[in-house]
This record gives structure tokens, sequence and C-alpha cells, in this order.
């Protein structure tokens, strides 16, 4: 068994990524430490401790990947723009309601 990544064809899209996201409401009750831990965990050592954790690539391209990670080989990733996600998002739940998805 191998990883395959899909898509990697000249005339081809790339590979789906997924992506994650945090932010501070507007009405946390620790606002300060709330942006130090997000500046923290975008950090070089926040990234690596993360990434190694969970075994992702970090996003924080000065983080080198867990060796796991860099045994998968590189990729081309689809390069859909992330705000054309939030635009497709509430057809994609309509969607995935009308077919059942659990």
């Amino acid at each position: 068994m191998r990883i395959f990544w899909a898509n990697q064809g000249e005339d081809e899209r790339g590979v789906h990524v997924n992506i994650n996201g945090a932010g501070v409401t507007a009405h946390a009750p620790n606002r300060e430490n709330a942006i130090k831990l997000l500046e923290w965990l975008s950090s070089p050592g926040g990234q690596k401790l993360f990434a190694d954790t969970n075994h992702e690539f970090p996003v924080n391209p000065e983080v080198t990947p867990h060796p796991l990670i860099v045994g998968f080989g590189p990729f081309t990733r689809d390069p859909i723009s992330i705000a054309e996600y939030g635009l497709l998002q509430a057809a994609a739940i309509k969607l995935l309601d009308r077919v059942g998805y659990k």
C-alpha cells in the first residue's frame, strides 16, 4: 500500500486539500490570550508541535513536515481559492442534505 495523489496529470486540477481555521469571537472573554494562542499555533514552534502530533502538513512554510509526511512525496494541490470554498459551502450542505449524507 502507498500514498496516491489524485489529479496530478498535466491537464488535471491537483489534489484537494482540507483546510482548518480559527478565530476569536467579538465577545470572547479572554481576547488577548486567545490571540496569543492563535499566534503561537501559527508560529514555527507551535506548528512543529501541532503538525508532528497529528501528522498533517504544517501551514507555516518555515516548518519542515514530520518525516512520515515527507515520505508521502511531493504533490500538486488544487489551486482553488480558499474564498471559493466559502462561496460554495451553502450549496454543498444542501447537496449533502438532499442525498442523505450523515
